[in-house]
C-alpha cells in the first residue's frame, strides 16, 4: 500500500497551504489541488514535544519545520539524534502513531 501527504495548491493564485485552508489566506480563492509533498529541504526550527497523550509509547516526538527546495514550509516528525537549523533533510512517509492496533502514517523527516 502506498502512502502519501499532500499540500494543497489555490487554483486562482498558486499559493500553497499545508494543511489545507478552507480559504486560501493571500487571495481568498476556495479552490485547490492537491500537490505531494516530496523532496529534500533545510531544518527551520525543531522542539522536542514530552506532554504527548497517555497512549502514546514514545517518551517524546521531536518535530520540525522544513522549507522543501520547492520553497514549501511542512511540519513533520523529525527523525535525526542530531538535529541542527540549516541541517539538509529528505520527507518520507511513515508510522507516526500506533493505536487500537491501527497504524497512522505522516509525514517525518531523515537526514538527506
Amino acid at each position: 500500500m502506498s502512502h502519501n501527504v499532500f499540500a494543497f495548491r489555490c487554483k486562482t493564485c498558486g499559493q500553497v497551504s499545508y494543511p489545507k485552508h478552507t480559504i486560501c489566506p493571500k487571495c481568498r480563492g476556495e479552490t485547490f489541488e492537491p500537490q505531494e509533498i516530496a523532496g529534500e529541504g533545510s531544518v527551520l526550527t525543531y522542539t522536542d514535544v514530552y506532554a504527548l497523550a497517555i497512549d502514546y509509547e514514545t517518551r517524546y516526538l521531536r518535530l520540525a519545520i522544513v522549507e522543501l527546495d520547492d520553497g514549501m514550509r511542512v511540519t513533520g516528525q523529525l527523525l535525526d539524534d542530531s538535529p541542527r537549523l540549516g541541517k539538509r533533510v529528505r520527507a518520507t512517509i511513515g508510522v507516526v502513531r500506533e493505536t487500537a492496533g491501527t497504524s497512522i502514517y505522516g509525514l517525518q523527516f531523515v537526514p538527506a
